[in-house]
Order: C-alpha cells, then structure tokens, then sequence
C-alpha cells in the first residue's frame, strides 16, 4: 500500500538554521491514485536521553481528507523559538525533521499506517541573541594570598593574565576548568533523568610557579573552547508538562597555594567563576516580524481576498439533512494543480465545526466543482481555504441562509 505515495522533503536552508529564524521546507506528496489520509505533518524531533524522541515543535500540512491521484506541492515554515537549545554535536544534542503521512488501515483499524520522511538539521545559537556581559576585574585576598584579574570575561584563544602574591606561599598553581553537560528533567523517570551522569570538571589549561618574584601566570584559553551558555527548553504541550532538556557550559579557575612549612600543611583552595564569549555582539536584529512576508511565500489575508476575485468563485449553497453541498467555479484564466480545499462550519459567528479536506489533483480553468461538507451542527456560515501548488492560499466565509433549504 505504501508503493502507492512517494514523499519528498526538501530543507530551503539547506541544512541549518539560526534561533530566532525561520526553517522553511517543502515537501510533494505524489499519489498514484485516489487516497484517504488521516493526518500529515513536519515536526522537528530531538533525542533526549530518557526518551526515543522528543517533538520540539510541529506544522500540520494536510487534515483528515480524501486526494485525487496526482501531486500535490506545499511550502510550510517553522519559527524556531529562542528557548530552543542550539545542536551541540559533542554532547549528541541533534534534531531532524520528520515528514509523516497518516493513512487508515484497512487490516486494523487501531493501527494506523504511516509513512516517514526524515532529514537532519543543524540548529545554530546566533550572538545577537545572547545579553551581553561587561567585563569586570576580580580582586581577593585569602589566607595570605592576594589574585587579581583585570577582567572575567575572554575569547577563545586569548591569554589569561592572574595576578598574584603572597608571603606564606611556597607554590601556586592555576587551573582552567571547564564544565559541561546534559540536562534533562523528566517525571517520568524521577526529577532527574538517570541516564546524564555527573561529569567532574575537565581541565582545559594549567599554569603553576614557585616564583614569586614574578607577579603573575598566564593561562592560555583553547582556541576550540565552547562558549559559556546555560540552555533549557521546556514545552508548551500539556502532555509533556514536567519535561525539561538543555545544556551547559561553565568556566572557572581553580587557584591552589601549597602553603610554607611555618604557615601549616592545609592548602588554599578557591574557584573562581569566568566567561568565555564566542566574540563581540552583532547589532543584527534577530526578532521576528510579524508583518512581513515569509521566505515560504505565504500570503496575507488582504492578498487571499483580493486573489479571491479573480481565482474562485461560489456559485450556490444548498443543504439537505446533515450536509451541505457547494457549487464552486475556477473563474481564473488559467488551470489550478494540486488544489485542496478545507471547508469547516461556523456556529453562532463564533465557533469552527470540525473541518474536512478535498483533494483536486487539476481544476480546470471555468470548470465547477460540487463538493458536499457533512456536519449535524446548525450552521450560519461556511469557511473555505483553498490551497495549490503555486503556493496561492484564499480563505473564504460564506454565509448560509434559510433559502439555501430544500
């Protein structure tokens, strides 16, 4: 049954996308011959490590509905949201996306049939959207030793300067420490998930002298150091309320002083909180306006309504018991491919019954379409969206009166 659909994906970024954006795709459904399907979709999936997957965020493509064979084309868009938290490959924080088509079956109808479509994407953390941190100097004294730093705050690569000196000190030694890891909540399996371990600190640089006519060490940040950042995206779905997923880095220094016989043999310990900034913030915007078109190539309302005019136009109304017949013609001078067309009920001006799609794989210029929408609701209007392969999204309100009874 499955020989009978063919899905294609295809990522517009070409492979990434920046937080704040948008990921655009499209995908083309080709039916080899009339087909129901239940539901289709793109999600964006991650792994988290006490779950098979986890749905970041969804689009629907199609509703429940019945296709004519042919092709049928769309662009969608996905926002990614600024909670997300960016790929990190050396922690296997990755995402794909997943096309999925849902189509009943017919052997068992408790279990649907499904068709997947996945493609890897690679979600970047852009600096515009991290708040800067103005460096400032340490300085501290304990047990003897006095440490000075011009700033917390480097760059990969950049050399640490720490200051020092003391007089009951007979070595010190400086550490740069570097701590990373998952994190995931998830009550299901406790309040921590048991699969991300405690990791110690990994030493990312070291310096230490017995000379303290020197004044100061320098300790070299790695040029391939991972900025600091602390991730945590929760969801919005209620199923998965009581589940958090992120990542983090933390930078510190280590001081250790082993102390002169005279002054004792407990040495001095203390841990000093640092950042490391991937570089200078850009002044590039990265919030989403709402008001422009996206790069899906979406249409306004206002567009759909004056598209409207020109494309299709509804000839009549006609109701029977629990259905609703429309009479539709394409007025435009052209053929329509890939048309579908969800039409749903309105109750009171207020309420949206439940919606049904119809599938024309072509619509012929001047050519009427009958298409029956079944609903028991009393119902004051009817809304149509029609959809095709060039992209063109018109949405309609008809209303329903008592003349429109058999």
């Amino acid at each position: 049954m499955f020989g009978l659909v063919n899905l294609e994906l295809t990522d517009l970024n070409k492979g990434s996308v920046f937080i704040g954006d948008k990921l655009n795709i499209r995908v083309n459904f080709k039916f080899e011959e009339k087909i129901d399907i239940l539901w289709s979709g793109i999600r964006l999936i991650t792994n988290p490590p006490c779950a098979k997957e986890l749905q970041v965020s969804k689009e629907e493509i199609f509703s429940k509905g019945t296709f004519e064979a042919g092709k049928y084309i769309r662009e969608k868009s996905l926002l990614i949201k600024s909670n997300i938290v960016p790929t990190i490959k050396n922690r296997n924080l990755k995402y794909f996306l997943k096309l999925i088509l849902r189509q009943p079956n017919p052997i068992n109808p408790e279990e649907d049939l499904v068709i997947n479509k996945t493609h890897n994407i690679e979600i970047k953390a852009r600096n515009s959207g991290l708040q800067a941190k103005i460096p400032k100097p340490i300085s501290f004294s304990i047990s003897g030793l006095n440490i000075l730093l011009t700033k917390d705050v480097y760059k990969p690569g950049e050399t640490i300067k720490v200051g020092y000196s003391s007089e009951e000190l007979k070595q010190i030694e400086i550490r740069l420490l570097q701590n990373s890891n998952l994190v995931c909540y998830c009550e299901a399996y406790g309040d921590n998930c048991s699969k991300v371990e405690e990791l110690p600190p990994a030493i990312a640089g070291d310096a230490k002298t017995q000379n303290f006519d020197k004044e100061f060490l320098l300790l070299k940040v790695p040029e391939v150091a991972e900025p600091s950042h602390n991730y945590l995206w929760s969801p919005s779905e209620k199923e998965q309320f009581g589940f958090r997923y992120g990542a983090y880095t933390k930078w510190s220094l280590l001081v250790i002083g082993k102390k002169k016989p005279e002054y004792g043999l407990e040495p001095i310990k203390l841990e000093v909180p640092i950042t490391i900034s991937s570089g200078p913030l850009s002044t590039e915007k990265t919030d989403i306006d709402l008001f422009s078109e996206g790069t899906a190539g979406a249409s306004s309302l206002f567009d759909g309504i004056s598209k409207f005019q020109k494309t299709y136009k509804v000839l009549s109304i006609d109701s029977d018991i629990d259905k609703y017949i429309l009479k539709i013609k394409n007025i435009s001078k052209e053929d329509l491919h890939g048309v579908t067309i969800v039409i749903s009920g309105l109750q009171e001006g207020l309420f949206e019954t439940a919606s049904s799609l119809i599938g024309f794989n072509t619509w012929k210029s001047g050519e009427e379409k009958e298409i029956i929408y079944e609903s028991k609701q009393n119902i004051t209007a009817l809304i149509s969206i029609f959809e095709d392969n060039s992209q063109q999204r018109i949405r309609i309100q008809s209303p329903v009166t008592e003349t429109s009874f058999f």
